[in-house]
């Protein structure tokens, strides 16, 4: 694995360097675009020079992208976003936030699975209700690595930028959590999962996981408020997305939430208290970190099209799928939008209907979603569920991606 780690490092940089040079789009969409091109000239290899082909999968196969992005680069991902969020405007959309990245996931968790179960039954396609609830689970969270690689390259309004930021931060720690309970219901066959286990586990693992992380980040600040040297304060924090990630996963809390919470103590006394020194030490290495594993794994996901059994894909189940989990995103987004609008005493949901499209279409789908689609490689439906999540990520990144900067434009949000 570790010789096909480094074929992936350099096939980013160069993939790097030709959409700086050439194609110049967002690096995120670009690496997915490049790496698509990749593995579509592998297959077409295939038939002409089978000895070049044959290297392609051996690489491959030695990467497993769910190990690679959940336990090696998410942690880093998560923390490095983390560590960059303005706490002053979190503060200020701390409502919107923790509304859209909790009950809009368990909305569209929900609409997606009953959509999913009941038109691709009508296509034909048997896949169990439960399943559909795991596909809804998994593809309902903003990916933060997308969202946040892609939001670089635009200028939004500070307030609505934190509602999108914030959420895919931490709905995406909310969606695996959502995904492992589901996945927990489907092992014990449901007969001995009731609704108070169900929120017993759902709150250990969410609150669990926020609250190990605040600790964490306390304990690092502890010591980096008394280290001498700034590379020390930069060890610790890397410490906290390996060690403490570990430590998490190994106490059944969210990891992932352990670091967005981390993340957020980290930077903000970084951003407001740190020495120069240690801040500017620290940032310079999260950037190149985030740079880093942002391109591997973009470059990753578009050659994973590899992992695609195409005897399952069709346009029309691909269509519909980017259907039902927009529609689903403008519900779970609308809903809990307008119950703000109506606590804050005003009636906000149509003077807001530029802020839920905005909402909607920023809802990025990506390499988190696909790999939690590959753990269910060898479930009931799973190669169908893992060509689903592949289109509608790739959609949305890059259709979605390239597109949301003219949404903004247009409806004078930026």
């Amino acid at each position: 694995m570790y010789e096909s780690i480094i074929a992936l490092l350099v096939v980013s940089f160069v993939f790097l360097i030709v959409n700086a040079k050439l194609l110049k789009l967002p690096p995120s969409i670009g690496l997915l675009i490049l790496g698509m091109v990749l593995s579509l000239t592998m297959f077409g290899l295939k038939n002409y020079i089978p000895s070049a082909y044959s290297v392609f999968p051996h690489f491959m196969k030695q990467i497993n992208f769910n190990y690679f992005l959940m336990d090696m680069i998410l942690p880093f991902l998560l923390f490095a976003g983390a560590i960059h969020i303005n706490v002053s405007e979190l503060e200020k959309q701390k409502v919107p936030v923790f509304v859209f990245a909790i009950f809009s996931t368990l909305i569209s968790t929900l609409l997606v699975g009953y959509l999913s179960y009941h038109l691709f039954g009508a296509l034909g396609i048997d896949l169990p209700l439960i399943y559909c609830m795991l596909f809804g689970a998994l593809i309902s969270p903003t990916d933060p690595i997308a969202v946040l690689s892609i939001f670089k390259n635009y200028k939004v309004k500070s307030s609505l930028s934190m509602k999108i930021e914030g959420e895919s931060l931490f709905n995406d720690g909310i969606g695996i959590v959502i995904f492992i309970t589901i996945s927990g219901m489907i092992s014990q066959d449901g007969s001995s999962v009731d609704a108070l286990q169900t929120l017993m586990l759902f709150l250990r693992e969410a609150v669990g996981g926020i609250a190990f992380g605040l600790i964490t980040g306390w304990l690092a600040l502890f010591i980096m408020k008394r280290v001498i040297d700034p590379k020390y304060a930069v060890y610790v924090t890397f410490l906290i997305a390996t060690f403490s990630y570990a430590l998490a996963n190994h106490l059944e809390v969210s990891g992932a939430l352990a670091m967005v919470s981390a993340g957020i103590l980290t930077g903000h006394w970084l951003h407001t208290k740190a020495k120069p020194g240690i801040r500017k030490i620290t940032d310079i290495s999260w950037e190149i970190i985030d740079e880093i594993f942002n391109a591997m794994l973009f470059v990753l996901m578009g050659v994973s099209i590899i992992e695609i059994n195409f005897q399952v894909a069709s346009v029309i189940v691909g269509v519909t799928a980017i259907l039902i989990v927009l529609f689903s995103r403008l519900v779970s987004v609308s809903v809990p939008y307008a119950l703000i609008g109506a606590n804050k005493g005003r009636t906000r949901f149509i003077s807001g209907i530029k802020e839920i499209t905005v909402l909607t279409w920023s809802g990025l789908r990506g390499g988190l979603g696909f790999a939690l689609a590959l753990s269910l490689i060898k479930a009931p439906g799973g190669e169908f569920i893992i060509f689903i999540t592949y289109i509608v990520a790739s959609f949305s990144i890059i259709v979605q991606g390239l597109t949301i900067g003219k949404v903004v434009t247009k409806l004078k949000l930026g």
